[in-house]
């Protein structure tokens, strides 16, 4: 073998290993090529995810803030009832106590008026016992 040939096989081995590095080269681009695809469709689908929680934790929030008005409201409902049901009651309490001030007066008076007039009928028994005798 000459060194024309020897030179010849060593070009072409070179060659062979320059085509086999340029297919490796190009399989790995297309791979990566692939794989970023897929990453950015993940991507996409996390993003459209967290777009929708998003979305659906503000409606939540916006539910959750009406009923918290919805339950000051009638919180503020059963408050004033409840106020004017003690104002009521304040006022019903200070009638049976005036009625029970009146009645216990006139009872006194009663029991004040019976002593006297049973006072007024002892004397009186007294004095015609006296006059008898």
């Amino acid at each position: 073998m000459g060194e024309t040939q020897l030179l010849t096989l060593f070009v072409g081995i070179i060659a062979v290993c320059m085509v086999i590095i340029v297919v490796v080269v190009i399989f790995i681009g297309m791979q990566s090529f692939k794989t970023m695809r897929k990453v950015q469709d993940l991507i996409t689908h996390v993003e459209n995810e967290l777009s929708f929680l998003s979305t659906k934790g503000a409606m939540t929030l916006h539910q959750i803030n009406e009923l918290l008005i919805h339950l000051k409201e009638e919180t503020k409902e059963l408050s004033d009832k409840s106020k004017l049901s003690l104002h009521e009651l304040h006022n019903l309490l200070s009638f049976v106590h005036d009625e029970t001030k009146s009645l216990a007066l006139k009872a006194s008076n009663g029991i004040a008026k019976v002593t006297i007039g049973s006072l007024a009928i002892g004397a009186l028994s007294q004095f015609l016992k006296k006059k008898k005798e």
